[in-house]
């Protein structure tokens, strides 16, 4: 199958099997990208140690990979020093495996300050503190062959205040890393701004967007729903997508393969009904 759009997959932390088990998924539904959420228990299957045999697999399926740094738990931005070098470290480590298996990018949560902890001094050192872990990330996956990807935030959590939800505030974070970062644009996270985000590639610039995450919901909540169950105008996206020639991955982020499964068949339903040319990546 020949498709109009780089279309891919996040191996959700959910999935019961292991990464070799969810690359034969890939290879089967005829996929050209895998994002790895390096989380436990799932990293720590016997499939997903075996940095050598994904690699080999991914390549003989024409599989492009990434990974999704550790999040659960950790926090990058945390006013708390023991929080803030462990949650450091573990995105070091998932930085590590992106190496061993040959994932040129890396998705990177910036990290937040609890709403319990807001005043404005604790908002601009917690700002601090996410810059300060991003630019030691960035030299280590700089050192690693791997580029980092901040991903925008979800905006509809109110217990805390994310560092990067909006447009700018990613920019000024890639401004202040030098501009040696690229971007992972969460197309879900993006609903919080209305039903067409597809406007977030014309401000972040479509030519730094490294990675992407596909997902719908109610417009209300971040629910990572199966695509065409919520108010994302994914014609309206490959429309896009396809006629401007973006070079980028579109993996979708669900947490079950029913839902992926379903994701995968909306796609290539609504694929089949443009009439467009497909760009040449």
């Amino acid at each position: 199958m020949s498709r109009m759009i780089w279309l891919g997959a996040v191996c959700f932390a959910e999935f019961e099997g292991d990464y070799l088990d969810f690359l034969d998924f890939a290879a089967e539904k005829q996929l050209e990208s895998v994002e790895f959420k390096h989380e436990p228990p799932l990293s720590q299957r016997e499939g997903s140690l075996r940095s050598d045999l994904i690699s080999q697999k991914a390549a003989r399926a024409g599989i492009t990979l990434a990974v999704h740094t550790r999040f659960q738990g950790l926090n990058i931005a945390s006013l708390d020093d023991d929080e803030w070098n462990r949650s450091v470290k573990e995105v070091e480590d998932s930085l590590k495996f992106a190496r061993d298996i040959g994932a040129p990018r890396a998705t990177v949560h910036v990290g937040e300050l609890p709403a319990a902890q807001y005043s404005p001094d604790n908002l601009r050192e917690s700002q601090r503190r996410s810059v300060r872990a991003l630019k030691r990330l960035t030299a280590f996956a700089e050192e690693a062959g791997v580029r980092i990807c901040l991903e925008n935030s979800n905006g509809f959590t109110r217990a805390k205040i994310k560092h990067a939800v909006s447009p700018g505030q990613l920019k000024r974070l890639r401004s202040e890393l030098q501009n040696r970062v690229l971007y992972t644009l969460d197309l879900g996270h993006g609903l919080y701004f209305g039903s067409d985000p597809s406007y977030l590639f014309d401000e972040l610039n479509p030519a730094l967007i490294g990675l992407s995450h596909l997902h719908d919901n109610n417009g209300e909540r971040d629910q990572h729903l199966r695509l065409g169950s919520g108010v994302l105008q994914v014609e309206r996206l490959f429309q896009r997508y396809i006629e401007e020639c973006w070079g980028f991955p579109l993996n979708i982020e669900v947490k079950s393969l029913p839902d992926l499964t379903a994701s995968i068949d909306y796609a290539d339903k609504i694929l089949s009904t443009l009439k467009l040319e497909p760009c040449q990546r």
